[in-house]
């Protein structure tokens, strides 16, 4: 994967007085892609959507969408199988480059951020997830875990429990990157 580098250009260091908080959406696009967008639109509002590979038109529609509207795409890798894509450092390779290829083909963006399913450490990748992060860093990506969770894929929560969830968590830190899903 000689072609998978980015390069990514310098960040303003986030302080206490900046008050911001990062919304993400794992685990999209989805039929629910374009209600979010007209929400986040409405507001105001801007997201980091972590989606994995979709290849029909809509998907593809929605990943320009996403871009079109000044939210940041990032990979969460093309299948989402973490069995598959946590069997070694090639395996993930491969998967994160079959979706790199298909945003920058079908957006022209080169995303340059991801998140790993099931987070940076996990069941499945606890004996090669230090491997992983050392070649995407070598790479010039960088990857967000989250540490707000909105609970939104746990049995199906209401609208009250998803808001406690989040407003309860994101007032203890600095810097909150809450996790949302895209379904």
């Amino acid at each position: 994967y000689a072609h998978l580098y980015v390069d990514r250009k310098p960040q303003k260091a986030i302080t206490k007085e900046d008050k911001i908080v990062y919304l993400t959406f794992d685990d999209g696009p989805s039929k629910l892609t374009p209600r979010i967008l007209d929400i986040l639109d409405k507001y105001q509002v801007k997201a980091t959507f972590f989606v994995i590979g979709h290849e029909d038109e809509f998907n593809k529609s929605m990943y320009k969408e996403i871009v079109k509207r000044g939210h940041t795409i990032a990979i969460h890798t093309y299948s989402h199988k973490y069995k598959k894509i946590y069997q070694s450092v090639d395996a993930y390779l491969a998967d994160f480059n079959k979706l790199f290829e298909l945003i920058y083909q079908t957006t022209g963006v080169k995303p340059e951020i991801f998140r790993f399913p099931g987070g940076s450490i996990n069941a499945y990748n606890q004996n090669i997830y230090q491997e992983i992060i050392a070649e995407m860093l070598r790479r010039g990506f960088v990857y967000y875990d989250w540490n707000v969770s909105a609970e939104d894929a746990v049995s199906h929560p209401k609208k009250d429990a998803i808001i406690n969830n989040i407003l309860t968590k994101v007032k203890t830190f600095a810097a909150p990157v809450i996790l949302c899903h895209d379904s």
